[in-house]
């Protein structure tokens, strides 16, 4: 049986996810970030490595805002936008749980 809040901690989970997405995206083009050049210079694996956790944790505002710029220019069909739009939010959650489990461990949240 799934209890109410059950239901409530998803959707929690997922809001916390899509909102930790756009606030590092925000905060990645304050920094300065910018579209890849064509021939990108050798990375080490620090480099490689920030860049593929920013891309795990921008990844579903990444899907929504590009899914729907391609919907609304014809280049998508809906149903496949929502199918993107699921993957989202199934994707949004998984890194909202890791947040909200982060945030848990750190303390603050005991008091």
């Amino acid at each position: 049986m799934i209890y109410m809040l059950d239901i409530l901690t998803a959707i929690f989970a997922m809001a916390t996810g899509f909102a930790t997405s756009w606030v590092v995206v925000e905060i990645v083009r304050l920094a300065g970030w910018r579209e890849p050049a064509a021939r990108p210079k050798a990375r080490g694996p620090v480099t490689l490595g920030a860049d593929l956790v920013l891309a795990a944790i921008a990844g579903p505002r990444l899907l929504l805002v590009n899914g729907f710029e391609n919907w609304r220019h014809g280049r998508m069909s809906l149903a496949l936008y929502a199918v993107l739009a699921l993957v989202a939010a199934g994707w949004s959650m998984c890194s909202g749980v890791v947040v909200l489990q982060v945030a848990f461990a750190s303390g603050f949240f005991l008091a």
